[in-house]
């Protein structure tokens, strides 16, 4: 599914490279996510001075703390990917359009369609596709909406506890810092306020 808050300005038609994309498996998901984290974190070490960026991302420092790990699902991911995709739909999506794409598993739609939404931060697609296959995998996501810039998941196995959604919000940080920097400041609140307990998870690139 698309979504523009724009009817008049189609992404869609300019801004999506099909074939200009490598493959999700080539990559591995770690040292995606290792690499992303270490510019992520040079970024705010860059336009912070040493005291608020370590705050930013306290309790962890610089270096990469590995993988968040499993949750048990609680329900059938494409249960919950239907009633969030509902969700948007009634409440947060301007002028939504369906989209089809040649993809065996929605969380390798962004590839397949050569999307452009994170340029900037990362510049192939697939590369954070490998990253969505492993939250498929470990928090029983689905890819329900994205639009030029933002991408939505629902999520069947969401962290419990503070200390799991830090684990988690370290991984989103690498994925997307703007969901950090633009409206939590840290890695601790941005935690507590949009990952316990959460079925849906947001992304937006600035």
């Amino acid at each position: 599914m698309s979504t523009n808050a724009n009817p008049d300005a189609d992404w869609w038609n300019t801004e999506l490279r099909p074939g200009r994309t490598s493959i999700p498996g080539d990559h591995d998901a770690e040292d995606v996510l290792k690499e992303l984290w270490h510019a992520a974190v040079a970024d705010t070490e860059e336009n912070e001075d040493d005291e608020d960026a370590g705050e930013t991302i306290a309790p962890f420092t610089g270096d990469w703390p590995g993988l968040a790990p499993r949750q048990l699902a609680a329900a059938d991911p494409d249960a919950i990917a239907a009633e969030v995709a509902a969700s948007l739909m009634e409440h947060r999506l301007s002028s939504p359009r369906v989209a089809l794409a040649p993809a065996a598993r929605s969380v390798d739609l962004p590839a397949a369609i050569g999307w452009t939404g994170p340029v900037g931060h990362e510049d192939d697609a697939a590369r954070l596709c490998a990253v969505l296959r492993s939250w498929e995998d470990r928090f029983g996501v689905r890819l329900i909406a994205l639009s030029h810039d933002r991408l939505d998941l629902s999520v069947a196995a969401p962290p419990q506890t503070v200390e799991d959604a830090l684990a988690v919000a370290v991984e989103h940080f690498a994925f997307c810092p703007d969901n950090v920097w633009q409206g939590y400041e840290t890695l601790r609140l941005y935690a507590e306020e949009a990952l316990v307990g959460s079925r849906h998870w947001t992304f937006w690139w600035d």
